[in-house]
């Protein structure tokens, strides 16, 4: 077994048990994107304080001002966010985002109002779990595609996300375009896996990493099965059985460094933790469609694969057509990367391309103008409107009903029924959290008592909205997706609230 965290004094090294078998940590973060991240600055000891410039809420103003010395992370986050208005459904979200970005839905240059301030002493050790480098999935994106939010909202603190931006592009010979608010996906995964570095959280961050079980170890021994003997076979980590405790197992995906010792690809790792925070973001499993043929080789599920699709030449401007099955932006994506590749498009969704519900009607046509085209063709270039120009034909109202071999989908709409001979077929319907390594994948966690699998909209994990901790589990955490903050912009107000919650217990437990 590999370690991840430990000491390394001389007794616990010449103790009779092996001193890897298992590691302590106060805290576990499992994913490595901007959720992971924020959690990541904070807990290291750098903590929030109000700047005492007035701020655009007069009673926001009042509030923070009875404590002005202390930083926000100490004090009653319910309090502090009590009566403000925002697009968070969690009310810690809303208040760091107007503290950290003021009216930021009104206007772009408003000062923030945090100052930043470093506690060595007040850290709190962590280990930031991720199968890649740090940056989640953003470092896996396209680096043409640009963002939906813009891109000061993908800010984390302390770097300036524009400022990194031009001199990013100063540095690789790129252009940089300063009246484009929206940065590309690339640019943002390079800033995350920079910000950790350029902040000194290295030390923190476990890559390729992959979680596969966490339990609670709840006042109970830990026996081998086989042998019978204790399964904490480090001394150092026996004194915690009986606590209340998660036993975090995994193992890693590449052979690489971790706590200065080299560890091979499939070596596996336990450590023991009274907190764990689940920040696995947006990209989970796949929505499946449920119907015959779904496993054929030529079914794909992510932007990604089509792209290496492309890449490959396995679709091209003179093959049968891509089909692309969904309404939302990553069909959108999809419909782009392949038109601007010359591939030819079928786009089948369920909706009217009229419908109110699609995500183009929410989206100002002026900022996101490639979105709007995409959904002019869905409006427009159907079967019989688009006889002229085949290399865009809209199906809406329309489902799949089965993939053959041969690369035949049959498909259904209002009027008629057929099959579509295509070159590959992506199916971009969302997906949902992959929580595989908790007991039960989780549903327990979720807002719905009726056992449904959690999900980023209708059933995600139900919190304290002042903690993060979960109703279901003491030391269980979620924040980004998991918790319905979608965006970035939010997740960073999760942050505050998990950093703050951990600290006043540790704070509380070595209080006389």
């Amino acid at each position: 077994m590999a370690q991840l965290a430990c000491s390394s004094s001389n007794e616990d090294l010449n103790a009779n048990y092996c001193a890897l078998d298992h590691c302590y940590s106060p805290a576990i973060i499992v994913g490595n994107g901007p959720s992971g991240i924020s959690l990541s600055y904070l807990l290291s000891g750098n903590w929030p304080y109000y700047t005492g410039e007035p701020h655009p809420d007069p009673y926001l103003h009042a509030r923070l001002l009875e404590n002005e010395e202390q930083s926000i992370l100490q004090q009653d986050l319910e309090f502090l966010s009590s009566g403000l208005e925002g697009r968070s459904h969690n009310p810690v979200a809303v208040l760091f985002d107007n503290l950290y970005q003021p009216n930021a839905d009104l206007v772009d240059d408003e000062k923030s109002r945090l100052e930043w301030r470093y506690h060595p002493a007040k850290a709190v050790a962590h280990r930031v779990l991720g199968r890649g480098p740090p940056g989640g999935s953003w470092r896996d994106m396209d680096d043409s595609v640009r963002t939906l939010s813009q891109g000061r909202w993908m800010e984390l603190p302390g770097v300036n996300f524009s400022d990194w931006v031009a001199e990013y592009r100063k540095r690789v010979g790129k252009c940089c375009n300063s009246s484009d608010n929206r940065a590309t996906l690339g640019d943002v995964g390079r800033y995350y896996k920079e910000y950790v570095e350029t902040m000194g959280l290295e030390k923190s961050f476990r890559p390729y990493t992959l979680v596969t079980s966490v339990q609670r170890l709840k006042g109970r021994r830990v026996i081998n099965s086989e042998s019978g003997e204790p399964e904490i076979q480090c001394q150092r980590c026996r004194k915690y059985e009986g606590q209340n405790l998660f036993e975090v197992k995994g193992h890693f995906l590449r052979d690489t460094t971790c706590c200065e010792k080299q560890v091979s690809a499939c070596d596996s790792f336990t450590v023991l933790t009274p907190n764990v925070i689940l920040a696995t973001g947006m990209v989970g499993i796949p929505n499946r469609l449920n119907v015959p043929g779904e496993d054929l080789p030529y079914v794909l599920y992510s932007v990604k694969d089509l792209e290496v699709a492309i890449q490959q030449e396995d679709v091209h401007s003179n093959s049968d057509p891509v089909l692309i099955i969904g309404s939302g932006l990553n069909a959108a994506d999809a419909v782009l990367a392949a038109q601007s590749a010359g591939v030819p498009v079928v786009h089948a969704f369920r909706r009217s391309a009229f419908d109110k519900v699609l995500i183009f009607s929410k989206l100002p046509e002026s900022v996101y103008p490639e979105y709007h085209r995409v959904h002019l063709m869905m409006q427009q270039r159907g079967w019989e409107e688009g006889a002229a120009d085949r290399s865009y034909i809209s199906l809406p109202q329309h489902t799949v009903h089965e993939f053959q071999p041969g690369h035949r989908v049959a498909v259904k709409g209002p009027n008629a029924c057929g099959y579509v001979r295509v070159s590959v077929a992506v199916v971009l319907i969302g997906s949902r959290p992959d929580l595989t390594f908790l007991p039960n994948d989780g549903t327990h966690l979720g807002v719905q008592s009726d056992g449904s699998p959690i999900t980023y909209q209708h059933n995600p994990i139900e919190v304290n909205p002042y903690t993060m901790e979960s109703t279901a589990e003491t030391g269980l955490y979620a924040m980004g997706p998991l918790v319905g903050d979608n965006f970035v912009r939010f997740a960073k107000g999760g942050a505050l609230a998990i950093a703050s919650h951990i600290c006043k217990k540790l704070q509380d437990a070595t209080d006389p």
